[in-house]
């Protein structure tokens, strides 16, 4: 549970929200509607401007949703494991429901649920799926500006997401409380998983058992158009810790238990030029410190596996990712792009400190470079995690319509350090341990969003082994994701 201390903050708060909601001037409808926009829009979600609503009790109620299915097929080499299918064909289909009911700025209320199916249609391939269940979404109380202090609170099953997503993009159960002023927004949260997320697995993830967050963000607005966001996030895991020759079920195995700190910064803005054309920028910077304890866990079945060793290690890692953009202006307001990314890497493995970045656990690195839609900006076939890496990134990208976009996207990948794995990575690989060069990557990403209620996205990509790979230098993987959203 949340500590007492917070929770009793959180009683005390809401108390003093409910009577001034009641007492206060009633809403009108459309100053309900602007708020629940507010609080409820998603940059993953499609949501109709005027869903259908009710009044309960002299106030607002709102139901909505959306029907989402993709398409996702990646043909991938898995060097090192020659068995077993390696292309994979995944279809998943979601049904979201939403009930928002608000009193007014005072109090408010969301209620998210899920069904998801998800399959694999290559029967026997390298991670078949095949699962139908029900996930909990959001679930929260909110309360704006208690008592004219400029200080809101929300608690419950919250959605956490930065503009790039680079730190963090998930729901996690938690209490937030946010200061707002004209050029000043502070957040501070307290986060630790209370339940299971899926009915299929009546059990909370390992890499959320037992761990207690603490999640700080400040945005300035320096200028007009310029933002300067500072980061920090506190991760304890108090989850139980394993022994050596212990047996446990692979799906609940937990080979990390850590105490870790990221602090960083974000600077991001834009100008136009006197020639109206825009320059954009963006630039992260991160660290990260602490301790860790490791597992070495070994399959002893296709269902369990046993601790065969345990050690400690520190962790000292960085991290910087910074781009420019430009756009014309004209019709089709074309732009280019271009980025760099750098997580560090970690030299010497053996001599107990681990050097090499790590992101939060909580990212999806899916910002886009200006189109209408965000995508993995690493790349979706590869779709690494910035640690031990550099990536090139230089793009061209312009709208369509009214409301789509098209972007083609290049990515060059190389290893800080040597090394025979990456830390995670959509295609799965050995790598040799002599070389830096991890390979080439390439991204069409098509956009539509020209209806109120219907969303499409075509994505292709490609990649192609550098020579990190060993003996499948050259070798390609492609991957293509069709999605489409519905909203009711």
């Amino acid at each position: 549970m949340l500590p007492r201390c917070a929770a009793r903050a959180l009683l005390l708060l809401l108390l003093q929200a409910a009577p001034a909601a009641v007492l206060a001037e009633e809403p009108s409808v459309e100053e309900l509607n602007d708020l629940r926009e507010r609080l409820t829009q998603r940059e993953d979600q499609r949501r109709p401007a005027e869903p259908w609503s009710t009044q309960v009790g002299g106030n607002l109620l709102t139901l909505s949703g959306e029907y989402e299915v993709v398409l996702d097929l990646l043909r991938r080499r898995v060097v090192g494991d020659p068995a077993g299918e390696r292309d994979q064909l995944f279809l998943g289909q979601g049904i979201e429901a939403e009930v928002f009911y608000s009193l007014g700025p005072r109090l408010s209320m969301l209620a998210q649920v899920r069904l998801i199916m998800e399959e694999d249609l290559l029967s026997g391939s390298f991670e078949e799926v095949s699962d139908l269940f029900i996930e909990r979404g959001e679930l929260w109380l909110y309360s704006e500006d208690i008592g004219g202090s400029g200080i809101s609170v929300d608690a419950g099953r919250l959605n956490f997401e930065d503009e790039r997503r680079w730190w963090w993009d998930t729901d996690l159960d938690a209490l937030r409380l946010q200061y707002e002023a004209p050029d000043l927004d502070v957040i501070v949260a307290l986060a630790r998983e209370l339940a299971p997320e899926r009915s299929d697995r009546p059990w909370i993830a390992p890499e959320h058992d037992r761990v207690l967050r603490l999640i700080g963000e400040v945005a300035w607005d320096w200028g007009r158009h310029h933002e300067l966001v500072l980061f920090a996030l506190h991760q304890r895991d108090r989850s139980s810790r394993e022994r050596v020759g212990q047996v446990r079920r692979i799906e609940r195995e937990d080979d990390s238990d850590a105490r870790l700190t990221w602090l960083g910064a974000r600077l991001m803005g834009a100008a136009r030029l006197s020639s109206q054309h825009i320059v954009g920028y963006w630039l992260d910077v991160a660290r990260v410190r602490g301790t860790e304890r490791l597992a070495d866990l070994d399959a002893i079945s296709s269902r369990r596996s046993r601790v065969d060793a345990v050690s400690r290690r520190d962790v000292r890692g960085a991290a910087l990712d910074a781009g420019l953009s430009w756009i014309r202006p004209g019709s089709g307001e074309p732009r280019v792009f271009a980025g760099y990314a750098r997580g560090s890497g970690d030299a010497s493995p053996d001599e107990g400190t681990d050097r090499a970045f790590r992101q939060s656990g909580l990212h999806a690195n899916e910002a886009g470079f200006g189109g209408v839609e965000g995508f993995a900006h690493y790349g979706l076939a590869l779709a690494p995690e910035l640690s031990n890496l550099e990536v090139w990134t230089l793009g061209a990208g312009r709208s369509l319509l009214r409301s789509s976009s098209l972007d083609l996207v290049y990515h060059h990948y190389r290893l800080v350090e040597r090394a025979d794995a990456l830390r995670d990575a959509r295609i799965e690989a050995t790598l040799d341990g002599r070389h830096r060069d991890l390979g080439h990557g390439i991204d069409l990403l098509l956009a539509i969003e020209e209806w109120e209620r219907l969303e499409l996205e075509l994505q292709l990509s490609a990649f192609r082994a550098g020579r990190a790979f060993g003996r499948a230098h050259g070798d390609w993987s492609y991957g293509g994701l069709l999605g489409v959203r519905l909203a009711f």
